[in-house]
């Protein structure tokens, strides 16, 4: 995707909105892959694998609305305030970025200008058209990190706001799949990495979810489907 955001449009008035901070691993020729090579421009650094078939799987499915990133979170990171160091990863997973060593005043305010401000936008436009939508911001984790231990969790959800619905969601899902390993708060805690969701989504008092679902999981089509069935079969109990 060569633009900021994707719009994927409702075809329903479905009360559910799914958006997707690092969907894409696209980075414009002007930033020359930030001096990448490689796997780095492929591998979990670069986006969240499988998130963008999984979004629009389930957007097809309840016919509802929703918005993914065009830019891959090593050029700017949309989910972390202004504020955060992160904001403009110099490194990931122990992979040095040589495009974002040292970098000025005047390329970051172009980044925000041209990639992160437009996202926000387009998120802020879409749930302003929506009245009381259950939001999803969904996400994908590496099972090994290079810097990190093995993960065998299957999904975690991200809790800060709303511990009703994350609740509800995972007793759906072990309806749905029994044997499947849920976490709340795991891998990562929504009171470090939750900055979308407490921007735009916790301000509004929505109902919502922030999921995240290991990438070997939905790294293949047939993944996708499988988990877009998973996920939306539980959906469907907890907005009935």
């Amino acid at each position: 995707m060569s633009n900021p955001f994707h719009i994927i449009p409702a075809a329903s008035e479905t009360p559910l909105f799914i958006f997707g901070d690092h969907a894409s691993r696209h980075i414009p020729d002007r930033y020359d892959n930030l001096g990448l090579t490689g796997d780095d421009l492929t591998r979990h650094i670069a986006w969240d694998i499988g998130t963008e078939a999984v979004i629009r799987g389930l957007c097809d499915r309840f016919k509802c609305g929703g918005v993914v990133a065009g830019f891959s979170r090593l050029l700017i990171d949309p989910n972390r305030s202004k504020r955060m160091e992160s904001l403009i990863p110099n490194s990931s997973d122990g992979t040095l970025i040589p495009g974002n060593q040292n970098i000025s005043a005047e390329a970051r305010a172009e980044r925000i200008e041209t990639l992160y401000a437009p996202y926000h936008a387009a998120l802020t436009q879409q749930l302003n058209q929506l009245s009381a939508p259950l939001a999803i911001s969904l996400h994908s984790f590496t099972p090994k990190p290079h810097m990190g231990e093995t993960r065998t969790l299957d999904m975690g959800l991200l809790v800060k706001h709303d511990e009703a619905t994350a609740q509800d969601f995972k007793d759906a899902i072990y309806r749905v799949a029994p044997k499947l390993s849920v976490g709340l708060n795991e891998p990562y805690s929504a009171h470090d990495l939750n900055h979308t969701i407490d921007l735009h989504v916790a301000p509004r008092a929505l109902r919502h979810l922030a999921i995240e679902i290991r990438q070997d999981h939905i790294r293949h089509d047939y993944g996708v489907t499988r988990y877009v069935k998973l996920l939306g079969d539980a959906l469907k109990q907890i907005l009935d």
